[in-house]
């Protein structure tokens, strides 16, 4: 025997809880929508902060078109220095490939010239303070200004 059809109207009432369900799904997405927190979540490919401690940090980077070194900065100290890993006799070992500090690299105002040491750096620093303070004193008068004033 064949089935007996169903009619409009008990289609329509056999679909109605899945409405429901669908309903009462989305208002819970809405509602977890609205609830989330406002600040924006890191990104995941976010570079990570820089690892050091008390003011030293360390990287690498390249020396020269074959070498590469583990630079260190101390921020506190002012100083940055570099080694370099080599392989002597089978073994690898770090070697001190340069160190400076930089303290009064920064004082100055126009300069392009590789190997000089702090102090030659530091005696160009103190010439230009004393041309800056020579330039910002003033100038005696002269003997010829004063003699024509009126003395009164």
């Amino acid at each position: 025997m064949s089935e007996p059809s169903r009619s409009p109207r008990t289609a329509r009432l056999a679909t109605r809880p899945a409405l429901w369900v669908i309903a009462v799904l989305l208002a819970f997405i809405a509602g977890l929508l609205v609830a989330r927190p406002v600040g924006l979540p890191a990104a995941l490919a976010q570079n990570q902060p820089a690892a050091g401690a008390r003011g030293i940090y360390a990287f690498t980077g390249q020396i020269d078109a074959a070498r590469f070194g583990l630079f260190m900065l101390d921020v506190d100290q002012g100083t940055l220095w570099c080694y370099e890993l080599e392989t002597i006799d089978g073994v690898r070992k770090l070697r001190l490939v340069a160190g400076r500090t930089w303290i009064y690299d920064r004082y100055l105002q126009d300069f392009n010239v590789s190997g000089l040491s702090y102090h030659q750096v530091q005696e160009l620093i103190a010439r230009e303070r004393r041309d800056a303070a020579e330039r910002e004193r003033p100038k005696p008068p002269d003997r010829a200004d004063l003699e024509e004033r009126p003395k009164g």
